[in-house]
């Protein structure tokens, strides 16, 4: 078990007044991504999660599993959890900040191999699918930044 297969990938859907573009690609089981970020990231960048399976000979989705995670305070402190874990494996094939505040740039990830991530228990073989939101908290305010959905498949 443990080889992830990319079904389906999307980053479309963005928030013009932070990214003047996103773009995604898988080629050879590598995930690749370029982001243009026009406004800067600060403290209270929040990334809410979804994991959904579909069952055997169906076309549906279940829900699983759903977290929200504060990205400027998990990427600062010194624990390891799962997530911070996936977050940083990353870092060795892209340019993406490892901390707060996050300036105005060109980010990218290159040559990704998502088969290097830990694949928790409650992951069994199956088809996903997963969706990321990125969200920038202001005063009161969640501005939402990207969102991202995977279909994926556990073997």
């Amino acid at each position: 078990m443990d080889k992830i297969i990319m079904l389906e990938s999307k980053c479309g859907d963005y928030n013009r007044s932070y990214l003047s573009n996103v773009s995604l690609w898988i080629k050879n089981s590598r995930l690749n991504l370029e982001v243009c970020l026009i406004r800067g990231l600060f403290a209270g960048v929040t990334m809410d999660m979804e994991f959904l399976i579909t069952m055997q000979d169906s076309v549906k989705y279940q829900k699983i599993f759903q977290y929200s995670l504060d990205m400027c305070t998990m990427m600062a402190q010194r624990r390891n959890n799962m997530f911070k874990r996936w977050f940083s494996t990353f870092f060795s094939s892209g340019n993406f900040k490892k901390y707060c505040p996050v300036e105005p740039g060109f980010y990218y990830l290159r040559d990704y191999d998502y088969n290097t991530l830990f694949i928790p228990k409650f992951l069994y073989a199956g088809k996903y699918r997963v969706k990321f939101d990125m969200f920038q908290l202001r005063n009161t305010d969640r501005d939402f930044v990207m969102g991202c959905a995977f279909e994926i498949e556990i073997k």
